[in-house]
């Protein structure tokens, strides 16, 4: 079954390789997010069985959308839009955040609620502002907004679904249980320095060290990985408790402009040509590595997508392999076809720059 075009308009580069879905699965459902709407599609139909749209005239466009966020109690999927809404006589037009909730599965909007963007920024920055749900904890789900100049992360409370709190300046990279990481950008004039957030109120629980080009990044539910430059203009790439800020371990090198995305079980799976390589994703040890030119004869092939302790990956444009997570070393079974997402049901596939559902049997 074929997946709406909006899935990967955009998101294609010219070796036919996709980027930055905004998709996302639960079960046998997925949710297409664009610019102005979100789509619930069945995978086993392949039929749009609901589309949900905010308010006013959408900014952007349908790639800049980002995936949609299914909490963790399976209530709602969360998705963040940017609009404007038109001014009225004297009253000028504003930058709005509308958070929509929808029903998994149906489709039907649960709840939403807008936020506004302050209008200052404007005036910093001409640059169109980007969203996305970062995480949710403690009963709050978490958006994070930024230009290149500004930024705001706030907590929405999934009962009441109203604001329960803002950090201005804050541009969140990941949630964990117990904390919410980000970067706080002196409202763009630097230095940046990297703050740990409690999910239920937004209050800061701890601060590092002034840095430079700072980001964050989701490591799993035990490790946040940041990236910047120190005081001196030496790059650091580190995996960092959450919860305190300290550092746990060094990214390996090589690795410095590569995401290593969790396989939601026990492993961060970090992919560069020709070169795969595994970290724990409790202790940020490195497991183990597989590139090009072994003395045992393998070859790293592309990732596709990981998930569970499996690695799916692409050896050539008709065959495919599964390694396993924590030992590297190939699965006896696997997909004939490398899925780009997958879960327990289905894996979604890219042929010829189309996102194809496959069922799959775990």
């Amino acid at each position: 079954m074929a997946l709406p075009p909006e899935a990967t308009d955009g998101r294609t580069n010219l070796l036919g390789d996709v980027r930055d879905l905004g998709v996302a699965m639960h079960r046998t459902s997925a949710y297409v997010a664009s610019a102005d709407r979100v789509q619930t599609v069945d995978l086993t139909t392949g039929r749009v069985v609901g589309v949900a749209r905010p308010h006013g005239k959408s900014l952007g466009k349908d790639s800049d959308a980002t995936a949609p966020f299914l909490i963790a109690d399976g209530t709602v999927v969360v998705t963040p839009f940017l609009v404007v809404q038109p001014g009225s006589g004297t009253q000028s037009s504003s930058t709005t955040l509308e958070v929509i909730a929808t029903t998994p599965e149906t489709g039907e909007v649960a709840w939403s609620t807008v936020l506004l963007i302050p209008r200052e920024w404007a005036q910093r920055d001409s640059s169109a502002p980007r969203a996305s749900v970062v995480g949710f904890a403690a009963g709050t789900v978490i958006l994070t907004v930024h230009t290149g100049y500004n930024a705001m992360t706030v907590g929405v409370d999934v009962t009441t679904h109203q604001l329960r709190w803002t950090a201005q300046n804050i541009q969140l990279g990941a949630v964990t249980a117990q904390a919410a990481v980000g970067v706080d950008i002196r409202e763009g004039f630097g230095p940046d320095v990297v703050v740990g957030l409690d999910p239920a109120t937004g209050q800061e629980t701890w601060r590092a060290e002034k840095t430079a080009s700072t980001s964050v990044a989701s490591a799993g539910p035990s490790l946040v990985r940041v990236r910047g430059y120190a005081d001196g203009g030496q790059h650091f790439d580190q995996l960092r408790n959450p919860d305190t800020g300290k550092v746990q371990a060094d990214v390996p090198k090589g690795l410095e402009n590569v995401s290593c995305p969790y396989d939601q079980a026990e492993t961060l799976v970090c992919a560069v040509p020709s070169s795969i390589v595994a970290l724990d994703s409790t202790s940020g040890k490195e497991l183990w590595r597989l590139k090009d030119g072994q003395a045992d004869g393998r070859s790293a092939p592309q990732v596709t997508a990981s998930w569970h302790g499996r690695i799916y990956t692409r050896v050539s444009s008709t065959s495919a392999v599964t390694l396993d997570a924590r030992s590297g070393k190939d699965m006896p079974t696997g997909p004939k076809i490398a899925p780009v997402l997958v879960n327990e049901y289905q894996g979604l596939v890219l042929v010829d720059r189309e996102l194809l559902a496959y069922p799959t049997g775990g």
